[in-house]
């Protein structure tokens, strides 16, 4: 066993070795990936289109044609009319010399300064060249510039003495060159659009059993797991692309309008380009807002107009990319803008302009993995939109801290997401029991650890105010039960029963109590949290209350003793009680811990505060059967 231990363990590569050899081959295979990629991203984009289509009975082919075809039509008009503007942009742009030269003439202020002698260099090399252009074919057209007889004589007279045929030939590899070189920057582009259009058509067509056969390949055991992670994954990519694409033909929209009111010429390019750019991150913006501003300068003679220019790309970039976008992206797609960042800068470095292109939904992808695959969980750790701490921690971190204002923003944060019962359950029960682990620490102990019991319990007291069975909370989670079901209130039939809390030790446990009375409270019991205290104080008060059923309250580290001797004694003294011990995040055997505790079969045990409101209706509705 230990040789075999000891291969296993030389065999396996180190997680760095296993990352740098995961980066060199998305580096080096980027030539058969970045189709793939695109291809994948057309047909998550496509296929909510393609199942809508199916739904019309066009059969299985046929949405895909009429998807696939109509996508690559938009793309060729859109490349027609961006293509057709920017044609006749650039026959224009020579008339634009005089106004480029007095924008920076005027920005100066002087035309002795430096960009006055910029204004003053461009415009003499552009006479220059315009010169050199105009010179031949004026020579040959100018009758002063004919050569004299004699200099003709002179040059004909050699030619005349030693004739020299003149052959020209052709060198056909120095046509395939130039050939080459002509349309090489196009057919690169062309062939990976060709491929992509047929990857994503062929995952169109056989989408279901490209999924069956993933499945498969992640291990039948593990089917369910890998089904909700792809649909997860689908579905943000899906949202993510659809969201974009609403964001960026309003951008290009507004700006299209607003440029043509403005009076920029061909303000239907600026408002395509504005808007096409915008799905590459960060550099895409700025590109197809360059190149409208710059032409503004360029062709206006004042300032109001380029002025406006700008304001409307600055002031929609800002509301699209601070208010619009983070508003929208991250409650999609699950990832932090950091990281957003991260990925972008990563991406790009290994595929360039399509990794940057494909980056987000690459991203999207990799926290789904860590948020299925424990091995990957680091993932969703440093993407994810989430905290890296968990509520209860960031509770606990705050109240240590003695930050109130923070730990009630946690609160109020949680209470926006959560039930009451699972903020008692889920966050101040784990609170609690590293209060209790850490109470005796000496870094943590003395003032601090009474200020957090006292802050908590003040904290519980305030929310038994705020939610009452009158006044409860408006969203349909507060009564959830701990598996999930409904918790109903109890009826105005049922019997009356009323439910002491004891604690068995100290302030934590006492608020454990607390929480449990003011659940049972908003169900509509009659129930009580006695304060700590000792034992025949805290026996005289259930004794007033005349309480039916009794919780006894403990908090991890358990101490047996002390439960076991105060069980002892309200069993002696109330022998007809019915009781229940809340072992408050206990996650072992129920049988063992009873055998331990020397309770009887009759008597209750709960570990969350969930639990024991449904054993308490419960009990309630077998006393209404009986009677």
């Amino acid at each position: 066993m230990n040789s075999s231990a000891s291969h296993e363990q030389h065999g396996s590569f180190p997680p760095i070795v296993t990352a740098i050899i995961c980066v060199a081959a998305l580096y080096f295979a980027r030539a058969v990936l970045v189709p793939i990629s695109l291809a994948i991203l057309l047909s998550f984009f496509l296929a909510p289109a393609v199942r809508r289509l199916e739904r019309w009975h066009l059969g299985r082919t046929g949405p895909v044609i009429v998807a696939v075809v109509s996508t690559i039509l938009v793309f060729v008009a859109l490349g027609w009319v961006v293509g057709k503007q920017a044609i006749h942009l650039a026959g224009e742009i020579p008339d634009y010399s005089d106004s480029i030269s007095k924008k920076i003439e005027a920005i100066c202020g002087v035309k002795n300064g430096g960009l006055g002698k910029a204004a003053s260099t461009v415009n003499k090399l552009g006479t220059e060249l315009s010169q050199t252009i105009q010179a031949p074919a004026t020579d040959s057209k100018s009758p002063s510039a004919s050569p004299t007889a004699n200099d003709r004589s002179a040059l004909l007279a050699p030619a005349s003495r030693h004739p020299v045929p003149v052959e020209v030939v052709a060198s056909p590899e120095s046509s395939v060159r130039s050939l080459r070189s002509l349309l090489g920057p196009v057919l690169g582009p062309v062939a990976t659009i060709g491929i992509v259009i047929v990857f994503a058509t062929f995952m169109l067509l056989r989408r279901e059993d490209l999924r069956d056969r993933l499945f498969t390949l992640a291990g039948l055991n593990r089917i369910h797991v890998t089904r909700q992670a792809f649909g997860e994954a689908a579905n943000r990519v899906v949202r993510y692309l659809w969201i974009q694409s609403l964001v960026n033909l309003s951008f290009g929209a507004v700006i299209g309008v607003v440029l043509y009111f403005i009076g920029l010429p061909n303000a239907l390019l600026w408002g395509v380009l504005a808007g096409v750019l915008r799905f590459i991150p960060y550099v895409g913006t700025l590109v197809g807002a360059a190149l409208p501003i710059i032409l503004s300068f360029a062709i206006f003679a004042g300032w109001t107009r380029p002025l406006l220019t700008l304001g409307i790309f600055v002031v929609l970039e800002v509301i699209s990319g601070y208010f619009v976008e983070p508003l929208l992206y991250e409650a999609h797609t699950g990832i932090s803008s950091l990281a957003i960042l991260v990925a972008a800068v990563f991406w790009t470095a290994l595929w360039g302009p399509v990794g940057l292109l494909l980056s987000t939904p690459l991203t999207v992808c990799l926290v789904v993995m860590g948020h299925y695959i424990p091995q990957l969980e680091f993932l969703t750790v440093l993407l994810g939109d989430k905290s890296a701490l968990a509520t209860d921690v960031q509770l606990y971190r705050s109240l240590n801290a003695l930050d109130i204002d923070e730990a009630q923003q946690v609160i109020e944060q949680c209470l926006l997401e959560k039930s009451l019962r699972e903020l008692y359950d889920t966050v101040f029960i784990p609170v609690l029991i590293l209060a209790e682990k850490n109470k005796h620490d000496a870094a943590f102990g003395g003032n601090r650890s009474e200020y957090l019991f006292q802050e908590l319990k003040r904290i519980v007291e305030d929310l038994a105010v705020r939610y009452t069975r009158d006044h409860p909370r408006t969203d349909a989670h507060a009564q959830v039960g701990p598996s999930g079901q409904i918790l109903s209130a109890r009826s105005t039939n049922a019997p009356a029963i009323s439910v002491c809390c004891l604690a068995t030790r100290d302030e934590g446990d006492e608020i454990a109590s607390m929480m449990l009375a003011h659940l049972l409270a908003q169900a509509g019991y009659d129930a009580h949290a006695a304060a700590v205290g000792p034992h025949k104080d805290m026996l005289d008060e259930v004794e007033e209350q005349v309480c039916g059923t009794l919780y006894l309250s403990a908090l991890p580290p358990f101490e047996i003793s002390a439960i076991r001797r105060l069980h002892k004694r309200v069993r002696s003294r109330f022998p007809k009680v019915r009781i229940g011990v809340g072992l408050w995040g206990y996650d072992g055997e129920t049988d063992k811990i009873r055998a331990l505790l020397r309770i009887a079969e009759s008597d209750l045990i709960v570990t969350s505060l969930g639990e024991a409101v449904v054993q308490i209706q419960q009990f309630t509705e077998l006393v209404a059967r009986s009677q």
